[in-house]
């Protein structure tokens, strides 16, 4: 084996070890593999640091300060005490909205943005109508990794396109429809988002967040503002004019990360937030855990620990059987999907099952839509997304929490499409 991958694989044991049994802060523990792996050059100082500069991170960072403005406004006051008047069934309104608002919000400015977007607003909500925070932020990591290029609008639109060109590169002349990625995944996600409002909620801990960020323990969004009108409406404007914003990047010729950056220091030059509340709305441990944790999975992907799993797949195409060779790869996608990228699993997989579907004169449309699938369902651990880091971190799971919550969904979400895709293309 690889030298590389076997130190690869050190790094990421420690990181497992340390997070399951608490030992140490998981930003310090993931930092400490980074250093290991820079140090013996698996990552170059690019590689091991570039995240602290990401778009992501920038993004990140802005959208906090945004939201750390709203829970100075009399918004969120307003939407509690409309929750509270569902007689009994605010909470499953309040989880309902923590998925699906993120899986709609994924279709124009990611899950990333998303999440910062909603989960502040989810605590401070749950806080007040007497429901544990931890109840909602994984569900709401659920809808947002599921939502992402789920629908053929926003940033989903080309992605069927994408796969027509890898295919076509390859010297594959199938092609998918606009609708087949839509198609092949939204049953799964109905399914889960269904078992998760009506069921899968009781598998959550109920407990306040070890864990709070950016939220002032001393404050409650029920008390009155004590901004002026004006700001308030400003507030409002900079915050919802970011989210539509982001939508429209191609054609208004501008960044997410300068688009969250200015609207972040907008809310601090109209005085809604002083230089103070503006670094402390910035939940900064998780800034570090992400960038570290980002690392760690360039490592995986660079080391070649992905394509050792990746090039065994071959070999499930020899039985000629589509459902099972469907189902084998939906799995292993969805497993390694876990612990790594799932842009980064996704592009190294498809390409590999494409040449030996023609190898062995079997249809590559089913499998790239498996592909695709499995990784919408990674929310296992804070290693398969970004959108599961930032629901680790800022709602305080263990990992045992967070597996004992999305094992079920994971096992839903493969029975019903290594089910469903097979039979929609034979339709």
């Amino acid at each position: 084996m690889d030298v590389q991958i076997i130190l690869t694989l050190v790094a990421f044991l420690f990181v497992a070890i340390t997070m399951v049994t608490g030992k140490l802060p998981a930003s310090i523990a993931c930092g400490v593999a980074v250093l290991f792996l820079w140090i013996t050059g698996v990552l170059s100082t690019e590689e091991a640091f570039a995240n602290f500069v990401s778009n992501n991170s920038i993004v990140m960072v802005g959208m906090m300060v945004e939201i750390g403005a709203l829970m100075k406004t009399n918004a969120l006051r307003n939407v509690a005490n409309q929750i509270r008047r569902a007689e009994g069934s605010g909470f499953r309104l309040l989880l309902i909205a923590s998925m699906i608002i993120p899986y709609f919000l994924c279709q124009f400015i990611g899950g990333i943005t998303a999440m910062i977007t909603m989960v502040p607003i989810l605590i401070a909500l749950a806080k007040e109508i007497n429901v544990a925070p931890t109840k909602l932020i994984l569900p709401a990591s659920v809808g947002a990794q599921a939502g992402l290029y789920a629908l053929p609008i926003g940033g989903g639109i080309s992605m069927y396109l994408i796969k027509n060109q890898m295919m076509a590169n390859l010297g594959c002349m199938e092609e998918l429809g606009f609708f087949d990625l839509c198609m092949t995944r939204l049953p799964a996600n109905i399914v889960v988002i269904l078992f998760v409002v009506f069921i899968g909620h009781k598998l959550l801990p109920e407990r306040d967040m070890k864990d709070e960020g950016m939220l002032d323990q001393k404050t409650s969004i029920m008390n009155e503002s004590t901004l002026a009108k004006w700001q308030q409406i400003a507030t409002y404007i900079i915050l919802i004019g970011s989210v539509v914003m982001m939508c429209f990047t191609k054609q208004l010729g501008i960044t997410n990360t300068q688009i969250a950056m200015g609207g972040a220091f907008l809310v601090v030059i109209l005085g809604i937030l002083d230089e103070r509340e503006m670094f402390q709305s910035v939940n900064w441990s998780l800034v570090f855990l992400m960038a570290f944790m980002l690392a760690i999975a360039t490592a995986i992907g660079n080391s070649g620990a992905g394509d050792l799993i990746a090039n065994r797949l071959a070999a499930v195409f020899e039985s000629g059987n589509t459902a099972l060779a469907v189902t084998a790869v939906f799995i292993v996608s969805i497993l390694m999907t876990q612990f790594m990228d799932n842009v980064i699993v996704i592009n190294m997989i498809t390409p590999i099952v494409i040449i030996a579907c023609m190898q062995y004169n079997m249809s590559a449309l089913p499998f790239i839509c498996a592909i695709d699938a499995s990784g919408t369902a990674s929310f296992s651990t804070p290693l398969s997304s970004p959108t599961s880091l930032i629901a680790y971190k800022m709602g305080g799971y263990s990992i045992w929490e967070m597996l004992k919550f999305t094992m079920t969904l994971l096992v839903i979400t493969t029975i019903v499409s290594v089910i469903w895709i097979p039979l929609y293309f034979s339709l």
